[in-house]
């Protein structure tokens, strides 16, 4: 008799209780012949997020934040507990994602397919459930000079290879893992993911956006980002906030990244705190 298949899921939460609920819940309900745990990281919600979902799930180990780790260091923190354990795959999980019931199955048919003693990491699709468009997933590097300039790989009937991805529904295995090491907990909320992606690939990982659409996601409303901020004021005060981009941040991911071209790229960026 084969042994299950272990997935544990690696979220990070913060005060959208009902959402992170719904996430678990479409993780925990995937198909027979899995044994799923989830790792959570409840970075200092006041509404209640750690104790519903110790109370729901068991399977679920809880981890307690103070409120400052935002995304990226969160999620680092998560992992790291996710890989002390005895597991065949992670999977990054966004805690307002809701998977669709045969996401894992999918994600599992693609890494099947993929023999790679480095391992192999597979990307999943996620729809906005309003426009029904492609939200988040795997991205291509569209630039050969600028190294953070990147575009979204719409799913097809077959996997395609990626130069990197967003963070929310990521199927990792253990030697993947193992080949790639921890989260960079240089990036505070964003980047983290993306460099996550470009250092597996560096280091010998098959990286590769899965078939089909794996979930839903809605992308953040317009408004959300720095550079959508209406006066050149508001632009450069919250650039270097966590959820902007901040400068030093930035500058580490494309000297990290971009080879000597580095700061021709950080300074393209930061001229739309100018422009918009």
């Amino acid at each position: 008799m084969t042994a299950p298949l272990k997935i544990c899921a690696v979220l990070t939460a913060f005060n959208r209780r009902q959402k992170t609920l719904s996430t678990l819940r479409s993780f925990f309900n995937q198909g027979q012949g899995l044994e799923l745990s989830a790792v959570l990281m409840d970075d200092g919600s006041t509404d209640g997020t750690a104790g519903a979902v110790q109370a729901e799930f068991h399977k679920v180990t809880v981890l307690k934040g103070n409120g400052s780790l935002y995304w990226n260091r969160g999620m680092a923190a998560a992992f790291k507990t996710a890989c002390s354990s005895d597991v065949d795959y992670y999977l990054w999980l966004n805690d307002d994602t809701k998977l669709y019931p045969d996401a894992l199955g999918m994600l599992l048919e693609d890494a099947a397919s993929i023999g790679n003693l480095n391992g192999c990491i597979i990307i999943g699709s996620a729809k906005d459930p309003v426009t029904g468009l492609l939200s988040y997933g795997g991205v291509r590097s569209n630039s050969k000079w600028h190294a953070g300039s990147f575009i979204r790989i719409e799913p097809k009937a077959q996997v395609q290879p990626c130069d990197a991805m967003n963070g929310n529904v990521v199927l990792i295995s253990a030697s993947a893992a193992k080949t790639t090491g921890s989260i960079d907990e240089r990036f505070s909320h964003s980047m983290g993911d993306y460099d996550y992606g470009l250092r597996a690939v560096g280091a010998g990982v098959t990286l590769v956006s899965g078939h089909g659409f794996h979930g839903q996601c809605p992308r953040n409303p317009w408004g959300s980002l720095w550079h959508e901020s209406r006066t050149v004021r508001e632009r450069y005060k919250r650039i270097n906030t966590p959820k902007g981009l901040p400068m030093k941040e930035w500058a580490y991911f494309l000297k990290k990244h971009g080879g000597a071209a580095w700061p021709l790229a950080w300074l393209a960026t930061y001229r739309r705190i100018i422009i918009g």
